[in-house]
């Protein structure tokens, strides 16, 4: 099978396998046209060692993770709030000052 072939079926990019081929973790070889060939066995060999598929431990883990994460949005959300009104007080006391009629410098003029 092709790179792009291989590549599909073991769920990563073509690039991906090119770069096994390159570093010789994947063996493949060239036919007469001068494209790379890959064996089933030998995607199968490298797909077992190198690409990492979810399994159920993880999502033990990545169901922890949403709630640390949720955890997380929600004091930043907090935090953005209370910047937000903050930012609105001094925006207020801002205008108000700049309401006030302007006292000159000179009392004489």
């Amino acid at each position: 099978m092709s790179p792009a072939q291989a590549a599909q079926v073991a769920g990563v990019s073509r690039w991906t396998v090119m770069r096994a081929i390159k570093s010789h973790e994947l063996q493949a070889k060239r036919d007469n046209r001068n494209q790379w060939r890959i064996t089933p066995e030998a995607l199968k060999g490298w797909r077992s060692h190198s690409v990492h598929t979810p399994e159920a431990s993880h999502t033990k883990h990545t169901s922890e993770a949403m709630i640390e994460l949720r955890e997380k949005l929600a004091a930043a959300t907090a935090r953005a709030n209370a910047a937000e009104a903050d930012r609105d007080r001094w925006q207020a006391i801002a205008e108000k000052l700049a309401e006030r009629p302007r006292r000159s410098w000179w009392p004489w003029r």
